[in-house]
């Protein structure tokens, strides 16, 4: 399926007017990775698959088993000889003329990583071509954004989507609650089962807040390392910001007050969830702010 992102790319290619990098952003993950992959394929006139082209260099933080790419995966550091982007660049291309180098989720790549890769990016080796995929900007260094071109994924139609989510096994109500939690449906096909019965849960929980004005079982820390608790409350907090405004609509005044004061407390954490408050400082505050909510 063509895609306005790729017909954009295509002609700055036929014209030669390509760019040294390019971040591609968009609400599905997946589909990010594939329009990446193509365009690729496009650059490097692959016939057969773009994987195994000798000038074509993927990092993959699934693939390797991580949440995000780190520094040891941008630059040679003391020797290490690791598959890094510094060692893949030492040599010219081997096929041709154009090398391609993909870094999926950019945006859960951490800030030294994304500072190590600064230099490279807005000089590469000569014929080399980057390609970034991101969902969010916002944890995005400024410097990096700067230094790349910036395409927007198109969506698909709705009825479209839905049609994958039955297809997926996912009940039309249920479905409905997750369109609400990610904004937008891409997204939320875009989580896996997992993702998704953790947010149907968590919804149980927030909507009996909402309309009972309990406590905040809700609201909890959950297990991993830092890049992973931030990256679960980030899903967790944006879900309920969707949800909220879901609720806001049909809400007497004293619950749309409420609700209001939330979403105030949650869009705040949710900027500072990108930067290097601990996670468990942040829901430590939400609980405090949950509870005198709760006793309006």
């Amino acid at each position: 399926m063509s895609d306005p992102l790729l017909d954009r790319f295509e002609t700055e290619r036929a014209r030669g007017v390509l760019a040294d990098a390019y971040l591609m952003l968009g609400p599905s993950r997946r589909r990010l990775r594939e329009l990446a992959l193509d365009a690729a394929a496009r650059v490097l006139d692959c016939r057969g698959a773009v994987g195994e082209h000798a000038d074509f260099v993927l990092f993959d933080p699934q693939a390797l088993g991580i949440t995000g790419l780190k520094v040891e995966h941008i630059a040679v550091r003391d020797g290490d000889d690791r598959t890094s982007v510094e060692a893949q660049l030492r040599y010219r291309p081997l096929q041709g003329k154009r090398r391609v180098v993909v870094l999926l989720d950019a945006d859960h790549m951490t800030a030294d990583a994304q500072a190590a890769l600064l230099k490279t990016a807005e000089e590469p080796p000569p014929g080399t071509l980057f390609l970034l995929t991101a969902v969010e900007q916002s944890t995005l260094l400024p410097a990096l954004r700067s230094r790349c071109r910036t395409y927007r994924a198109g969506a698909p139609p709705a009825a479209e989507l839905a049609r994958r989510a039955a297809a997926a096994g996912i009940e039309a109500e249920d479905w409905a609650l997750l369109c609400q939690a990610a904004g937008r449906g891409e997204t939320a096909l875009d989580w896996d089962a997992q993702q998704r019965q953790q947010l149907l849960a968590l919804h149980t929980l927030f909507r009996r807040w909402m309309l009972e004005g309990g406590g905040g079982d809700w609201l909890r820390l959950p297990q991993g390392t830092l890049a992973e608790q931030r990256i679960s409350l980030h899903l967790e907090w944006s879900a309920c910001l969707g949800w909220l405004g879901g609720a806001y609509a049909n809400a007497d005044p004293a619950l749309a007050l409420r609700l209001d004061q939330l979403a105030g407390a949650l869009a705040e954490a949710l900027a500072e969830l990108a930067g290097q408050l601990a996670p468990g400082l942040l829901v430590e505050a939400l609980q405090k702010e949950v509870f005198s909510l709760s006793l309006v």
